[in-house]
């Protein structure tokens, strides 16, 4: 009888303790959380060792002036002459981009260049897209693979 009591008072102290906390409020974020301000499109995975990697890009503002109408929906309208930075390992920048007048940009670029000067099946480097569009910054991760 004494054991069972001794449990229920833990659970008792347990469960105060839980709904007691579990009120507090948080005042901000650790870290602060901003929607990107385009759509990133990236294709280009899977290239040869003899080969050079092109990755297509394409960056697009989304207008949502029109979400509550169902016969127009969202707009995609693409974002020209936007300057891109592609990185490696957070800080190696590879390559500069500029879209053009339909938001496309494209990186051809060697393995070597990317840090594989013997690039070998199995291999894979994970690229960062970043840029600032309207005063924020975005960036777009992607990984290339050597088959």
């Amino acid at each position: 009888m004494k054991k069972s009591f001794n449990i229920y008072l833990v659970v008792a102290a347990f469960a105060t303790l839980a709904f007691t906390q579990s009120c507090v409020e948080a005042e901000d974020l650790v870290t602060p959380n901003v929607a990107s301000p385009v759509l990133v499109l990236l294709n280009g995975t899977s290239f040869s060792a003899s080969s050079s990697v092109t990755v297509g890009s394409k960056f697009l503002e989304l207008d949502k002036t029109n979400i509550l109408d169902h016969t127009k929906g969202i707009d995609s309208i693409p974002v020209p002459n936007l300057n891109i930075a592609v990185f490696i390992n957070n800080t190696n920048e590879v390559a500069k981009l500029v879209t053009d007048s339909d938001g496309s940009a494209a990186l051809v670029i060697s393995w070597a260049d990317l840090g594989l000067a013997d690039a070998k099946p199995g291999n894979q480097v994970r690229l960062e897209f970043a840029g600032t569009y309207k005063n924020v910054p975005f960036r777009k991760y992607h990984t290339v693979r050597v088959n």
